[in-house]
C-alpha cells in the first residue's frame, strides 16, 4: 500500500467515524453527512487514490453491492402481496405520477437525458426507515404506509433503472426487449438458486441453523450471505445486467427464501454500515467534481428537486383519507422526496454505461445530497419523539 493511498483510507475511515457523531447532534442523516464530507474532501483529497479500479474504490464498490443488497432485503414480496392494496396501487401510482411529471418537465422542459427523466421517480426508504426509528415512530401506522409505499414505488423505480442500464446504443423496443430477457435471466437464475437453497434447508436443516446463532465463531451464515450475494452478481456480469440489479435480487432471495433471522441481520448492517457502505458513500463525494457541474447545471437540480418531491405531497391526502393525523402525513411525504440511494445508484450506473457524463453524473449527486439535506431534517421536526417504539430496523 503506497503512502498515498494508506493515508487517503486513513482520512476517510476518521470521517466516516465523525460522520454519524455529527448526524446525532443535526438532525441530518448519517449517509447524507457521509457524501457531503466526501465532496469536501475531494478539494483535498487525490482523486486517483479512490477511482474506480483501484483498492479504495473497489472497497466502495463493493459497500454499494452490500447497500443494493440491504435494499433488496427491504422487499418483502409476500408482506406486499397480503398487505393493503389500497398502499400497494398508491406506491405504483406515484412511481407513474412522478415518471409522467419528470418527462414533462425535465425530459420536454429542460431537454434533459433519459435518464434524467427516469431519475424524477426516484424513491427510496433507505434514510425513511433509520429516522422513523430514531424519533420512535416505526411502528406506528402511517410508517408502516409510508414505508409499504416507498417500497412499492422503489420496486418499481429498480426494474426501470435496470430497463436503462441495458443497451444504451439501441432502439427504445429493443432496449426493452433485450433488458427483459436478461433480467428475465438473471430472476430465473435466482429462483433456481433460491430453489436449491430452500431444498437444502429442509434436508439438512442441522445445517442451516447455524445462519441464525449469534455466537458462531465462524460465521457461517455471514459466509453464506456473501456467497449468495456475489452468486447473483456475478451471473448479473455474465447476461449482461446492472451489478446492482444482482445485489437487489439477492436481497430478494435472501429475505423471501432464508427468512428473517434478526441476528444475523444485525451482524450484515454491523459489517455494512461500520466501514463499506460509508466508505462508499464518501468516494462517491471524492470522485464527483463539484466545479464542474454546480453552476452550469443548477437550473436543472432544481427542477429535479421540484419533479422528486411536489409529487410526493399527493401523499398527504392519501394519508388524511386512512385517518393520519396531517402532522405525520406531510412528515410520511417529506420522508419519501429524499431518494438519497437510488440517485446516487443512478449517477453510478449512468456513468459507468456512458449515459451520464462526469458533468451530469456530478449534479444528479449534488441533486441527492440538496434533497437529503433539507426534507428528512424537516420530517424529524414534525415527529415528536415517541417512547413506544424498541425493536431496531432490519
Amino acid at each position: 500500500m503506497s503512502p498515498a493511498v494508506g493515508l487517503t483510507l486513513a482520512v476517510l475511515t476518521v470521517a466516516a467515524f465523525a460522520a454519524p457523531l455529527v448526524a446525532e447532534r443535526t438532525g441530518v442523516p448519517g449517509p447524507v453527512l457521509e457524501l457531503v464530507l466526501g465532496l469536501a474532501l475531494g478539494f483535498v483529497l487525490p482523486t486517483s487514490t479512490t477511482a474506480a479500479g483501484t483498492f479504495i474504490g473497489t472497497l466502495g464498490s463493493l459497500g454499494f453491492l452490500i447497500l443494493m443488497f440491504l435494499v433488496g432485503v427491504e422487499f418483502d414480496l409476500r408482506r406486499i402481496w397480503h398487505s393493503s392494496k389500497s398502499a400497494v396501487a398508491v406506491g405504483v401510482g406515484l412511481f407513474s405520477l412522478s415518471l409522467a411529471i419528470s418527462e414533462a418537465v425535465l425530459g420536454r422542459g429542460l431537454n434533459a437525458s433519459a435518464l434524467w427523466v427516469v431519475s424524477g421517480a426516484a424513491t427510496s426508504v433507505g434514510i425513511t426507515v433509520p429516522i422513523l426509528y430514531t424519533q420512535g415512530w416505526l411502528k406506528n401506522r402511517f410508517a408502516q404506509e409510508a414505508i409499504l409505499i416507498g417500497t412499492v414505488a422503489e420496486f418499481c423505480y429498480v426494474v426501470l433503472l435496470n430497463v436503462m442500464s441495458v443497451a444504451p446504443s439501441r432502439g427504445l423496443n429493443e432496449t426493452i426487449l433485450l433488458a427483459s430477457a436478461r433480467t428475465l435471466a438473471a430472476v430465473g437464475a435466482a429462483l433456481a438458486l433460491g430453489f436449491a437453497v430452500r431444498r437444502a434447508r429442509s434436508a439438512t436443516p442441522h445445517h442451516f441453523r447455524r445462519w441464525f446463532r449469534r455466537d458462531d465463531p465462524i460465521e457461517v451464515g455471514l459466509r453464506g450471505t456473501f456467497a449468495l450475494l456475489f452468486l447473483l452478481v456475478a451471473i448479473s456480469a455474465v447476461v449482461h445486467i446492472a451489478l446492482a440489479m444482482g445485489a437487489v435480487l439477492a436481497g430478494i432471495v435472501f429475505r423471501n427464501v432464508i427468512g428473517e433471522p434478526r441476528a444475523l441481520i444485525e451482524r450484515l448492517t454491523s459489517v455494512a454500515n461500520s466501514f463499506f457502505i460509508p466508505l462508499f458513500f464518501l468516494t462517491v463525494g471524492v470522485q464527483t467534481p463539484l466545479h464542474l457541474s454546480l453552476v452550469v447545471l443548477a437550473p436543472l437540480v432544481g427542477a429535479a428537486i421540484l419533479v422528486q418531491s411536489v409529487p410526493r405531497l399527493a401523499l398527504v391526502g392519501y394519508f388524511a383519507w386512512r385517518k393520519i393525523p396531517l402532522r405525520e402525513g406531510l412528515a410520511g411525504s417529506l420522508l419519501l422526496m429524499a431518494p438519497l440511494t437510488m440517485l446516487v445508484t443512478t449517477a453510478e450506473i449512468g456513468e459507468r454505461t456512458g449515459r451520464l457524463g462526469p458533468h451530469n453524473a456530478a449534479a444528479m449527486i449534488v441533486t441527492a445530497a440538496l434533497s437529503a439535506l433539507v426534507f428528512p431534517v424537516l420530517a424529524r421536526r414534525l415527529l415528536v419523539r415517541s417512547s413506544s417504539d424498541d425493536v431496531a430496523p432490519t
